[in-house]
């Protein structure tokens, strides 16, 4: 059984980084800039399970914790929003703002013998396997970029169906109207958001015995302030097992650190989840194909999924026809993701730090069998993380790794 949740941030969100965060005097407490999918998912399971005790029923809270979770995609004034893909340099140029995509140039071995692998050497490791994006890194980033595209020009930009010039003039535009207008402010949807705002917040330690406040003992605190109409979004999936589900749900419960608010309720579902026709249409028989993650992804190898044998290729992974051969990705800085474990046989330690692919992360395929259509249409916003051998995270189940298909051109010249 399915049912999709809707939360509202009630107060800025604090979501802790690894970073150590001790009795020193002046330390600060840094946050992460998204609210990650096992904030959300443990979130999730502990509100259901605390509404079946309020309750008073039988089911058991095991139950709860082996809930599915997929999420969280974000959604302002009724339009999904995801990551910007990092297959993407925006800079500006003249005082606008400009695009310069980013595609795997299949060289030559004349082309490679002159240009070196990725520009640092005549060769490299899979130097034969892996297609550098010439170009790229050519430009300084642009100051105050977006940081989330809006689900239709998503479904564009993966159908390539607009030039780099209609996308400059539109990244033009929206940078003239944030300017002009805060977020807030304006009336229509808006292809980009830019990143949350953080708020800091400056405290005392409290003595427990005086009640009153400790000599040289400030320290501060990060916060996420989410725009006034954004939500998120998420699926549970409690399979055949329909208990635990009475009633609608409609409840106020702590989320993050310092156990600030949000509510959290049932809607229907409207399919905005469901992979678009359009990008069905695009990937029909197409030879290379994009994979763009939704949300953060842990693979065992690190950046290289687990999925990719020692050639970069897929043996049909998820039995849907297609094998993939890996051609370039486009992967920022690692996104650490730790926590605090609630369970009574790690004595409610801090959980380690492990490091995700961050969202946004875009993979480069060549499709050596099958359909992409049908890869599309299977795997759309569906988790592509590798599992978790220790078993010590359930990353699949929480909803890490969700992830967008799209088609790509390839070029066999220097641009």
């Amino acid at each position: 059984m399915k049912k999709r949740l809707q939360v509202k941030p009630l107060d800025p969100m604090m979501l802790r980084d690894g970073r150590p965060f001790n009795a020193t005097p002046g330390i600060r407490a840094h946050t992460l800039s998204d609210i990650t999918p096992s904030v959300l998912a443990g979130t999730i399971r502990t509100m259901l399970a605390k509404r079946e005790q309020a309750g008073n029923r039988s089911l058991s809270l095991n139950h709860f914790a082996k809930l599915q979770v997929r999420g969280p995609i974000y959604k302002h004034r009724g339009s999904l929003y995801f990551a910007m893909p990092q297959d993407v340099e925006i800079y500006e140029e003249h005082g606008k703002a400009s695009i310069q995509v980013i595609r795997p140039v299949n060289l030559t071995d004349g082309q490679h013998a002159k240009q070196g692998f990725f520009g640092v050497g005549q060769e490299g490791r899979l130097a034969d396997v892996l297609w550098p994006p010439l170009g790229a890194g050519a430009h300084k980033g642009m100051k105050g970029a977006p940081a989330y595209i809006s689900k239709e020009r998503m479904v564009h930009w993966l159908t390539g169906s607009e030039s780099e010039e209609t996308w400059s003039k539109l990244l033009e535009q929206w940078r003239q109207d944030q300017e002009d207008s805060p977020l807030h402010a304006a009336n229509e949807t808006s292809p980009f958001l830019p990143a949350f705002i953080r708020e800091e917040r400056t405290h005392t330690a409290i003595d427990p015995k005086t009640h009153t406040a400790k000599a040289q003992q400030l320290f501060s605190t990060e916060s996420l302030v989410f725009p006034p109409e954004l939500t998120l979004e998420a699926e549970i999936d409690s399979g055949e097992d329909a208990s635990g589900w009475t009633g609608t749900i409609s409840e106020m419960h702590p989320m993050g650190g310092k156990r600030r608010l949000a509510h959290f309720s049932e809607v229907e579902d409207d399919l905005s989840w469901n992979c678009p026709v359009a990008i069905q249409e695009s990937m029909q028989g197409a030879s290379y194909i994009r994979m763009v993650l939704a949300t953060p992804a842990y693979f065992r190898k690190g950046w290289l999924p687990g999925w990719l044998d020692e050639n970069l290729q897929t043996k049909n992974p998820w039995k849907c026809g297609v094998e993939l051969q890996l051609r370039w990705a486009c992967v920022p800085r690692w996104q650490p993701v730790s926590g605090w474990s609630y369970s009574k046989d790690d004595l409610y330690n801090e959980k380690a730090v492990r490091r995700m692919v961050p969202a946004g992360s875009v993979y480069f395929f060549e499709v050596t069998k099958g359909n992409p259509a049908d890869l599309a249409k299977e795997m759309w916003l569906q988790s592509v993380s590798d599992k978790n051998r220790r078993k010590e995270a359930f990353d699949k189940e929480d909803g890490y790794g969700l992830a967008l298909w799209g088609k790509w051109n390839v070029t066999n010249t220097i641009q």
